[in-house]
């Protein structure tokens, strides 16, 4: 029998988001056939449950701003020589990186040690990408990557202007199979909307609060799970709009699966994304989905009218005329359940596991 392999994951943190959790899944399903090791630039304690075969390894337990250029180039060259340091104490034969900040370390360190890495970024390049110093580091570190992986056509042809095409590949995120195992479709539904994501600018859940105040749908509940910066402004809104009574604020949480299992409508209002995770999620579920069409990944998953809703980033008419649509119609809202999940199935982590599978096997 062949030792097992020794693979490493590298990410900023394991807080609660959309690249911690795929990290987690991933890591989780490849512990069974590697050795796997998750190394944090910054020490947090897990937010979601680990396989405890899997080792972990920080480079630090703060990161301080950098004050200037100088001292920015001394801070990331401690970090590179620590991820450096723990490749080689577990004897690592292939790194795979997820988000900007750790792909750049990461890439620096493993090809100085000549092991093969693979890198994932997140987030729309087109939205957060300006004329930094840190973005010409992604223009010359990037083309280095053994592949880049990204979510959706759009990201891909993004970066294939500097890195070669056939090192570009788009996976999805898979579903955590710890969420997934947890679906229950017996569980009554009740009249509550549901939101999930980071509470700020860019989820835009402002435009949530406003389309529920004015459907004056007072048998419902709108819950909005997760925190973030905005989260006092959207609770004063909520006085402000007469709703702080139907309006839940329920902070991170690691049962998300309970109103997955019980809520009836799923509305996202992003005006960007790099990849939906809340809203495959929303979709395994069978629940009924409404989604701003915003750059990249919901018109990639939601086809309008036919598994879920599409509307216009920032416009609450149509969120509202939809919300209500779904509300009036329990037929359509099961309709587009079912139909959700058909589309979501190719998201299990099996099948998005093994397509990583494929590429760390062609490396080692």
């Amino acid at each position: 029998m062949k030792p097992k392999k020794n693979i490493a994951f590298v990410v900023y943190s394991l807080n609660s988001g959309g690249a911690e959790r795929v990290v987690t899944t991933l890591a989780n399903y490849f512990a069974l056939q590697y050795n796997v090791t998750i190394i944090t630039i910054v020490n947090t304690t897990p937010f979601y449950t680990l396989n405890k075969e899997i080792t972990l390894k920080s480079c630090v337990n703060e990161i301080n701003n950098s004050k200037n250029l100088v001292s920015a180039l001394k801070n990331n060259t401690k970090l590179i020589k620590t991820i450096k340091k723990h490749l080689k104490s577990e004897n690592i034969d292939l790194v795979l990186s997820f988000m900007t900040t750790s792909n750049v370390l990461s890439l620096i360190a493993s090809r100085s040690l000549k092991i093969p890495c693979i890198i994932s970024e997140r987030s729309n390049p087109y939205i957060y990408t300006n004329n930094s110093f840190w973005d010409k580091l992604v223009r010359y570190t990037y083309p280095k990557a053994n592949f880049l992986v990204v979510q959706s056509n759009l990201i891909k042809n993004y970066y294939q202007t500097f890195v070669k095409s056939n090192k570009v590949l788009i996976l999805p995120n898979p579903i955590s199979e710890t969420l997934s195992s947890q679906k229950n479709i017996s569980k009554k539904r009740t009249p509550t909307i549901i939101n999930v994501g980071r509470l700020d600018s860019n989820k835009a859940q402002d435009v949530l609060l406003k389309a529920f105040a004015s459907i004056n749908k007072k048998d419902w509940k709108l819950v909005l799970i997760g925190d973030g910066e905005l989260r006092k402004d959207y609770e004063k809104l909520t006085k402000k709009l007469h709703i702080a009574n139907n309006v839940i604020f329920t902070g991170n949480i690691n049962d998300v699966q309970n109103y997955y299992n019980t809520a009836s409508i799923f509305a996202f209002t992003s005006k960007s994304e790099g990849f939906p995770n809340a809203l495959i999620e929303a979709m395994y579920f069978e629940m009924a989905c409404i989604s701003t069409d915003c750059p990249t990944g919901p018109s990639d998953i939601i086809k309008n009218t036919k598994n879920g809703f599409l509307i216009e980033v920032n416009n609450q008419s149509q969120l509202e005329s939809r919300l209500i649509e779904l509300i009036d119609n329990n037929t359509l809202r099961d309709s587009l359940g079912k139909k959700a999940f058909k589309t979501a199935k190719a998201y299990e982590v099996t099948q998005v596991a093994e397509k990583w599978n494929e590429l760390i096997i062609k490396l080692i």
